[in-house]
């Protein structure tokens, strides 16, 4: 759910950091490393490119990294915290081919999240927690959302009631024709308009990298 990595290092920098190959004279072997990591890459469908710097790559393209480190270290038990808290949906699904492979590949994977859909689409047993303990858990194919939102909840949850509509109140905040440059002084937002109003929530959304940050 955090990343753990060097911004201003490599993608195979950041996968080999401690463990690095050297040349006869004791120097890092950058090709070296960019070979091995590309390899582990293309084993395990973890797209991603060595020579990349963190700092430039999505967020997605971040945990496959994270992956690849532990990975590279002969890591048999993977344990992901919320892995997909910042993903967007597509590299949710992406992450999960990854986690399949490695499922079939003989790596155990512990995963820990509240999206019990996510925990339906992928485990193949579950443990359901409440206030320190475990209070239950089975097979998953064999355990309905309903019943592990019980469970972790310690009651059946009430239905869900449609939300009444509201009448928001004036502008608060109105943005006209904004641009915004991002650190490398290219544009990152153009011409954006919006306007919030008292009362409302307004969502922006956007897939990484199109302006999102750099907007607020």
């Amino acid at each position: 759910q955090h990343f753990m990595l060097v911004d201003t290092l490599t993608v195979a920098e950041n996968v080999m950091l401690g463990r690095e190959p050297r040349t006869r004279l004791g120097l890092l072997d950058r090709a070296a490393a960019e070979r091995e990591v590309a390899a582990l890459s293309a084993r395990y469908g973890l797209v991603v490119d060595p020579r990349a710097h963190i700092a430039q790559v999505s967020v997605g393209e971040q945990q496959r990294v994270e992956i690849l480190k532990a990975l590279v270290r002969g890591a048999r038990v993977l344990i992901l915290d919320e892995p997909t808290a910042v993903l967007t949906p597509q590299e949710v699904d992406d992450l999960f081919a990854v986690l399949r492979a490695l499922r079939d590949d003989g790596a155990s994977i512990v995963l820990i999240t509240h999206k019990l859909a996510e925990v339906k689409a992928l485990a193949d047993r579950v443990t359901v927690m409440r206030a320190g303990r475990v209070v239950g858990g089975g097979d998953a194919a064999s355990l309905a959302i309903d019943d592990l939102a019980t469970m972790m909840v310690g009651e059946v949850p009430p239905p869900l009631h449609a939300r009444r509509a509201e009448a928001p109140g004036a502008p608060v905040l109105v943005a006209e024709d904004l641009e915004v440059r991002d650190d490398r002084g290219l544009p990152a937002v153009r011409g954006v308009s919006f306007a919030v109003r008292a009362g409302e929530v307004v969502g922006i959304a956007g897939v990484e990298g199109n302006g999102q940050h750099q907007l607020l």
